[in-house]
């Protein structure tokens, strides 16, 4: 009898692992999207922000989507290819799909600007296809709440990802589960970290803690104390260069249950910096080693 329990047990846990692997099964995944450049973007905030978008329509033809929301605005080649305009990027990227990228393909993804006749006008298009591998997320997301916002009352009455040139930008934070946040931003092809703050070079070396359904209110001066020790505030004035030209960046709030590792950075200005294929090569070595690692993306736009 004790043979024959043991024998149930072991196969009740072959089935459980079974199980498991058939839920965390990394399958391989591909998108070609082509993008109609309006706007004020950058090329480099573009060219991310289509990379994303093809790797949300990768992962929702292979998933399912969570939440359909701006998919409908697409439009297709002949080819077969998804179309959208600059407009629609953002929809898509906010597009839960269920599932999770893990990591990219030798090659991929693939960029390529191009200029098409319409009408006797010219406009100007960007072909991105990915390829990689994904998995299908398997057990729902811890929730966190993130804004950028421009004033130092209310957050919730000024949140915006537009700013004018000389404003300040401030990121409001607030999670369901304590973990560990840490937050960069993208301009011009180069990926600058802002939280940690820069003086947080020893206990605060790779992440800040924060604690469950606490509000941070964070790059403000008049909210200092969050973390023990550490006074200083990192304030965030965006302005443009000389002759002008919008911005377009983007912000990345990171935050996982787990504790992890910064990337290799370097100084720059006084700020840790690093390049952009680097800094998402560190994304997805550790979105495909922890579940709980989540990234929200927040395009902002700087004018005069």
């Amino acid at each position: 009898m004790k043979s024959v329990l043991i024998l149930i047990a072991l196969f009740f846990n072959l089935v459980f692992l079974v199980n498991a692997q058939k839920k965390e099964k990394i399958v391989r995944v591909s998108a070609k999207i082509e993008v109609l450049m309006e706007g004020n973007y950058s090329k480099e905030a573009l060219k991310q922000k289509a990379i994303e978008t093809a790797r949300i329509k990768a992962m929702g033809d292979e998933f399912g989507y969570s939440i359909v929301q701006g998919v409908n605005t697409q439009t297709k080649t002949l080819s077969g290819q998804t179309v959208l305009t600059t407009s629609a990027l953002n929809e898509v990227s906010n597009t839960m799909v269920k599932g999770e990228w893990i990591s990219d393909d030798k090659g991929f993804p693939t960029t390529k600007f191009t200029v098409r006749e319409k009408n006797g006008d010219q406009e100007i298009w960007l072909e991105c296809e990915v390829k990689g591998k994904a998995r299908k997320i398997a057990e729902a997301k811890v929730n966190f709440e993130t804004f950028t916002y421009k004033c130092k009352e209310e957050p919730k009455k000024c949140a915006t990802t537009q700013f004018k040139e000389n404003e300040s930008m401030f990121l409001y934070f607030k999670s369901a589960t304590k973990g560990f946040l840490s937050v960069f931003m993208l301009e011009n092809g180069k990926v600058f970290r802002l939280l940690p703050y820069r003086e947080m070079e020893n206990e605060y070396e790779s992440w800040v803690p924060v604690l469950t359904d606490k509000e941070y209110l964070l790059f403000s001066p008049e909210h200092r104390n969050y973390f023990q020790g550490f006074g200083m505030v990192d304030e965030y004035g965006l302005t443009l260069a000389e002759d002008k030209t919008p911005l377009a960046n983007m912000i990345f709030v990171i935050f996982s249950e787990k504790q992890f590792k910064k990337p290799l950075m370097e100084e720059s200005d006084g700020f840790k910096t690093l390049s952009l294929p680097k800094f998402q090569e560190w994304l997805n070595q550790n979105k495909g080693l922890d579940k709980t690692f989540q990234i929200q993306r927040i395009p902002i736009s700087v004018n005069e």
